[in-house]
Order: C-alpha cells, then structure tokens, then sequence
C-alpha cells in the first residue's frame, strides 16, 4: 500500500511567491518615504524655531548692549554681507572691543577668544571655546568668528543710523533662512 503525500503538508513548506514579496517591499517603502517626509519637515521646522528663539535673544541682548553703550556700531552694505557675524560675537562677548566696551571705537583690539578684561559677556553662549549651542563657527585658526544660524550661515546686523536701507529704527537683524539667500521669503527678520 503506497501512501499518497499530503497536499496540506506541501503547501506549508512552500515560499513566497514573487507577487507576495513585491507587495511587502512597496509597502515598506511608502512607509519610510513617508517617515522620511515628515522627518524633514519636523526637521527644518525645529531649525526655523531655533532661528526664531535666536533672533529674539540677540534681539534682546544687542538691546541691552545699545543701552549700556549708549549707541550700537555703524555699518555700511560691505560690513552687513562679510562683517555682521564677527559685530554681533564682538558686542555680545566683548572680545576684542577694548576697554572701553563698545565696538568700533579706536581701542578695540584682537579677537582671543576670550571677553576683554573686566568686561562681563552679554551672552557667555558664544564662548568660542566651547561653543555649547553651536552658535559660532571659527572661520579662522581659531579666530575671527561669526555668529551663525542653525544652517551656518551668519547672522546679518544692519545699523545705518536712519540709512535708506534700514527696515528696523533701532537695527536690523536677519537670518537668510533654510535657503541660504538674502532677501527670500524664508529669511527671519526683526521686522
């Protein structure tokens, strides 16, 4: 007597088939197509939030300096695109801008990483040393720095006095946002 083989114990020993295989993978790949979507989105919103936060601190802070100073740093449209950055770290870490305290006067000095002697930083945050909110980006070796934004772009600070390009009466201040171009509708500005 032969015994005929189970066709049930056939068919749980078989595979995938091709069809079965193909429907798993497009599956999983809409699923991380879509992670990855909302990753980048939460992404560059947390990075514009921390551009925001930013702005308001400087803001706050570079007030602060104009109060105890009496008067902020002049600048023209060739210090805004190279300089502004490097104005910024010099007001709020009072490295470099002598004894008097105040930037662009004639006692100002090297930058060393460190506030000028006696002098309290407006914001300890841009120690260049340690760097703890990666505010600063050390251009040079180790010095000049600018104050940069959550892309690594620097920081732009306008003080024309009244000029025809001020937006702000006090200053202006800006980031060039998640595109990395001045005058965008992503840029974040003070006014």
């Amino acid at each position: 007597m032969e015994i005929a083989p189970n066709p049930l114990k056939a068919r749980d020993c078989r595979g995938f088939t091709l069809v079965e295989l193909l429907t798993v993978v497009t599956i999983i790949m809409i699923l991380s197509g879509m992670v990855i979507g909302v990753s980048s989105y939460v992404n560059r919103k947390s990075a514009i939030d921390k551009a925001k936060t930013q702005m308001e601190t400087f803001n706050m802070k570079i007030t602060e300096y104009q109060t105890d100073a009496g008067f902020l740093p002049e600048t023209t449209e060739g210090d805004i695109e190279a300089q502004s950055g490097l104005i910024i770290y010099r007001m709020l870490y009072c490295d470099g801008v002598g004894a008097d305290g105040i930037v662009g006067t004639a006692d100002d000095g090297a930058l060393d990483g460190r506030p000028d002697e006696g002098l309290v930083p407006y914001l300890a945050d841009l120690d260049p040393n340690t760097n703890p909110r990666n505010l600063i980006d050390k251009k040079g070796t180790p010095l000049p720095v600018a104050v940069v934004d959550p892309w690594g772009n620097a920081w732009r600070f306008r003080n024309e006095r009244g000029g025809p390009d001020q937006e702000n009466p006090d200053f202006d201040l800006w980031s060039l946002g998640p595109d990395g171009k001045n005058g965008t509708p992503d840029d974040i500005r003070n006014w």
